[in-house]
């Protein structure tokens, strides 16, 4: 089979644990590119997170964003999908998080907003590694709550990172049963989606954009929310650090990210017949 696109997962799959695009794996990519195949990144991030990265990949168009409910065409920073959750259903959830010792990060167009203080206390809500990512790329304000209650809009994604498992436990109950996707579930964070997002469904809407067939794909990842997708490509590749789960639904693993697995997996794969 020879593979026409290639779905990179970013953390701990296309970047290394401390959130570094390797000199290798960025220039893999561009080999690929460079041999007219598409090479996207599909990720949890919102597009001002994701798109630094593109830009140390000359030619990379495209981005399945925020868990697959914002697909990016970078040429025109056009949005060519989006699923978005209503601004009720957001006030819910704020309405149920209230009280709660939680850093929220909210996902509004090409915009994440956190907490001023979000850089400083990212150890206590078990997301130190995203502390310097919060500082550059993300919009810090006072309040995130008061913030979107004071100017409710539709929302592609809303991240609640708990310090305690107990207060994450309560305000799922909460909120359980409204029409959303957790994309992701800790037992002290949530990742929540419209109803239907996922990263596989976003790879879909890109290859019919793309007139790719999903056979012709190839999907890389390592953690849970990347399963489906890895079960819908034509190949799916299971980082060497991967879940075991992640594992057993791949067709083939790589070595881990810091050892440059994806460049391993565009290599061995992707690029076998070009």
């Amino acid at each position: 089979m020879e593979y026409k696109l290639i779905a990179l997962d970013m953390d701990e799959t296309a970047l290394t644990h401390d959130k570094r695009l390797t000199e290798k794996t960025a220039a893999a990519m561009v080999r690929a590119i460079d041999a007219g195949k598409h090479v996207v990144f599909a990720t949890g991030r919102s597009i001002c997170v994701v798109k630094p990265y593109m830009d140390m990949v000359p030619g990379m168009r495209w981005a399945v964003t925020s868990a697959g409910a914002c697909i990016m065409d970078m040429s025109d920073s056009s949005h060519i999908y989006e699923s978005e959750i209503d601004p009720e259903t957001v006030k819910w959830i704020i309405c149920s998080a209230a009280g709660a010792d939680i850093l929220p990060i909210f996902f509004i167009g090409d915009t994440a907003y956190c907490p001023n203080w979000a850089p400083e206390r990212a150890g206590e809500f078990h997301v130190a590694a995203y502390a310097e990512m919060y500082r550059r790329y993300m919009t810090k304000v006072d309040d995130v709550f008061q913030l979107y209650m004071e100017d409710p809009r539709p929302a592609q994604k809303v991240n609640l990172l708990f310090s305690d498992s107990e207060e994450k436990a309560e305000v799922y109950e909460k909120i359980k049963l409204l029409p959303l996707t957790f994309t992701t579930s800790t037992c002290v964070s949530m990742e929540i989606n419209a109803a239907g997002v996922s990263k596989a469904a976003g790879l879909k809407k890109l290859c019919l954009k793309l007139g790719v067939p999903l056979d012709e794909c190839i999907a890389v990842g390592d953690a849970e929310n990347d399963m489906e997708m890895i079960r819908a490509a034509g190949l799916g590749i299971a980082m060497g650090n991967a879940l075991d789960a992640v594992k057993a639904a791949a067709g083939a693993v790589v070595s881990d990210c810091e050892h440059d697995g994806a460049a391993e997996a565009i290599e061995r794969y992707l690029l076998q017949n070009a």
